[in-house]
């Protein structure tokens, strides 16, 4: 394959990653086909050659990618991702009585994790969640 549609493709991915906003993997994919674009152009001919590289590079870039964006700590997802954040009671949260809180610009529905009363407005941290309902307490 020509060197300049290589070269094209490549770009037009890395552009493409600008519009998305994506996480940065038409770009690493961008960067393989430029580099095999290079190599085109530098005399290598083969195209099972330059798929071959452009393969190899693109699952190098998925390793990458992901390595760039591990934190070294295990993410907490779901429900649990909830817990320890600080959010603002939206209603007054009284024992023993439902209300609501906002985190993460959500309303959600929440109690009191202890016998506090909490004013609506104030800062709330979350303690655990069960179901949908999240238990906070005053911060």
């Amino acid at each position: 394959m020509a060197w300049w549609i290589w070269i094209g493709g490549g770009a037009l991915l890395a552009a493409l990653e600008l519009v998305v906003g994506g996480e940065l993997w038409l770009l690493f994919l961008g960067l393989a086909a430029v580099v095999v674009g290079l190599a085109a152009g530098s005399g290598l001919t083969s195209l099972a050659v330059q798929l071959a590289l452009f393969a190899a590079l693109a699952v190098s870039a998925f390793f990458v990618r992901r390595r760039l964006s591990s934190t070294g700590e295990a993410e907490t997802v779901g429900s649990d991702s909830l817990v320890g954040e600080i959010g603002t009671a939206a209603t007054e949260i009284r024992p023993g009585k439902p209300g609501h809180a906002e985190f993460r610009g959500s309303r959600w529905p929440a109690r009191a994790a202890a016998e506090h009363r909490i004013e609506a407005g104030s800062r709330v941290r979350v303690t655990r969640m069960q179901g949908i309902t999240l238990f906070v307490e005053p911060r």
